[in-house]
C-alpha cells in the first residue's frame, strides 16, 4: 500500500509542476522528447527527465568574431543575421541519457540609431554547433517584445535537450533602415545580462543558474556606410587567441583584413602597421611583417604581396607598399589580406599591433570605415627560472637605443 501511494504522489507533484505550462497534446508528436501524450496533456515518461542540474550560460565557441574592430559590418538590409552563438549546459551526475527542458530565453537588443528598425529576431537551435544558420536547422522560437527585451518562449515539442552536453542556440536577427546609412557609426548588438533570462527545468521543477559574473555580450553590428567610404576592417578570421610567452617566438598571422569598395572602384596603395607596448619595436622583437592576399577567404596567406624585414633602427611603425594592381576592387566588391610577423621577444616585452584609419592610403582618397584595427597583446612573461625563456641580450649587442614606448590617441 505504501508503494502505491508514493507512486501517486509522485504523479501528482508531476501534473502540479507541468499544469502551470499548460502543455495539451493530442498526440506524442505534440510533446517534447522525455514525455509522452496521456489523452490530452504531455506527462513524463519516468527515467527519462532529469531532476536536479546546474544550468552554465556563456558564448559559443563559434561565436561571431568582431576582434580586430570591434565590431561586424554588414550591408543594409541584413537578412537572417547571426547575432551570436549562446552555450548552454546542463550539469547533473545522473544525467547522462536524459533530458531538460529549456522554456524561455530572453535577450536585449541595443540599436544605434532609432531609424534602424529590427523586423525580426529568431532562435534556432545550432545542433551542429559551428555557428551558421544552415537551412536544416529549427527555428525554435519567433522573439516577441517583453518590456525592454526580446522572449523567446520555444515551441513545446523542441525544448527538450540532453543533459551534460553542450547545446548552442543562434540569435538570428533581420534588420533595415529606410533612412540612408550615411557614416560608420550605427551599431546594433545583443545581450544577455543575468542568470534570470533563462527558464530551464527538470521533472522537480527550476533547475537553478549559474551566475552570470559579466553579460554576455554578442558582437556588435554595424551597416556599411552607403556612399563616400571605403571598408578596411577586421576580417572573420581574425585571431582571437591570446598566446602564451612559449607560444610567440615564431612567425604568426596576426590580422586577417576585410577590404570592400563600397560605392566606387579603388585601390589599396599601403597602410601602417603601429605597435603599442614595452620595448619591443621593428627591428627589435619583430624582425619582419608580411601582407599577404587571402583569394578563398579562409584566413590564410595564398601569396606575399609586400614585405618589410630591414630596418635603419628599430622603430614603432613599419609601412607595407602595396605593388600597383595588386589590391584593385571593382565598385561593391570586397577582398580579403593576411597580415603576418616574425616574432623573437626577449624577456618582459610586450605590444599590440594597430592600424588607425589615417594610416591607410588608397588610390583614390575615401574616408575609411572600419578602424581603429587592434591585435591582442603579445606579452613575453616568463619567469627566469624557465629554461627555454629567452632572457634580454647583453646592453653590448647592438639591440638599438629605442625604448619602443609610444602613445596611441583614441576618440
Amino acid at each position: 500500500m505504501k508503494k502505491v501511494i508514493f507512486i501517486l504522489f509522485v504523479l501528482v507533484l508531476n501534473a502540479a509542476l507541468f499544469a502551470e505550462s499548460q502543455w495539451p497534446c493530442s498526440g506524442d508528436s505534440d510533446c517534447p522528447e522525455g514525455m509522452t501524450c496521456d489523452s490530452t496533456s504531455c506527462g513524463i515518461i519516468d527515467g527519462k527527465v532529469g531532476e536536479y542540474a546546474a544550468v552554465t550560460l556563456s558564448l559559443g565557441q563559434n561565436n561571431p568574431n568582431s576582434f580586430g574592430s570591434n565590431a561586424i559590418f554588414v550591408a543594409n538590409p541584413a537578412t537572417d543575421l547571426v547575432m551570436g552563438q549562446l552555450a548552454v549546459n546542463a550539469s547533473a551526475g545522473d544525467g547522462n541519457g536524459k533530458v531538460y527542458f529549456i522554456q524561455e530565453i530572453k535577450v536585449d537588443i541595443s540599436i544605434y540609431p532609432t531609424t534602424i528598425k529590427l523586423d525580426e529576431l529568431k532562435l534556432v537551435h545550432d545542433a551542429n554547433g559551428n555557428g551558421a544558420f544552415d537551412p536544416s536547422e529549427k527555428v525554435l522560437s519567433i522573439g516577441e517584445a517583453d518590456s525592454s527585451s526580446m522572449k523567446f518562449v520555444i515551441n513545446q515539442q523542441d525544448m527538450a535537450f540532453k543533459m551534460n552536453q553542450t547545446e548552442n542556440f543562434l540569435i538570428v536577427g533581420t534588420f533595415s533602415s529606410q533612412t540612408p546609412i550615411k557614416d560608420a557609426f550605427s551599431k546594433f548588438n545583443a545581450v544577455i545580462r543575468n542568470k534570470s533570462y533563462i527558464v530551464a527545468r527538470g521533472s522537480k521543477g527550476e533547475f537553478p543558474v549559474a551566475e552570470i559574473s559579466q553579460s554576455i555580450n554578442f558582437p556588435t553590428f554595424s551597416f556599411e556606410p552607403e556612399h563616400g567610404y571605403f571598408l578596411f576592417a577586421s576580417g572573420r578570421y581574425f585571431p582571437k587567441k591570446t598566446l602564451s610567452w612559449s607560444e610567440i617566438n615564431q612567425e604568426h598571422e596576426i590580422m586577417h583584413l576585410r577590404l570592400k569598395a563600397i560605392d566606387a572602384a579603388n585601390e589599396l596603395a599601403a597602410f601602417k602597421i603601429n605597435l603599442y607596448g614595452n620595448s619591443v619595436s621593428f627591428g627589435n622583437g619583430v624582425e619582419k611583417i608580411s601582407l599577404c592576399t587571402d583569394k578563398n577567404n579562409d584566413g590564410k596567406c595564398d601569396e606575399v604581396i609586400a614585405e618589410v624585414s630591414e630596418f635603419a633602427e628599430p622603430q614603432q611603425s613599419a609601412v607595407l607598399q602595396v605593388p600597383s594592381g595588386k589590391v584593385v576592387l571593382d565598385t561593391g566588391e570586397e577582398t580579403f589580406l593576411v597580415v603576418k610577423a616574425d616574432l623573437n621577444f626577449y624577456k618582459d616585452q610586450n605590444t599590440y599591433f594597430y592600424i588607425t584609419d589615417s594610416d591607410v592610403t588608397l588610390r583614390t582618397k575615401k574616408s575609411i570605415a572600419g578602424t581603429q584595427i587592434k591585435t591582442n597583446n603579445f606579452n613575453y612573461n616568463c619567469s627566469e627560472d624557465e629554461p627555454e625563456c629567452r632572457q634580454k641580450p647583453d646592453e653590448n649587442q647592438d639591440e638599438g637605443s629605442d625604448s619602443g614606448c609610444s602613445v596611441l590617441f583614441i576618440d
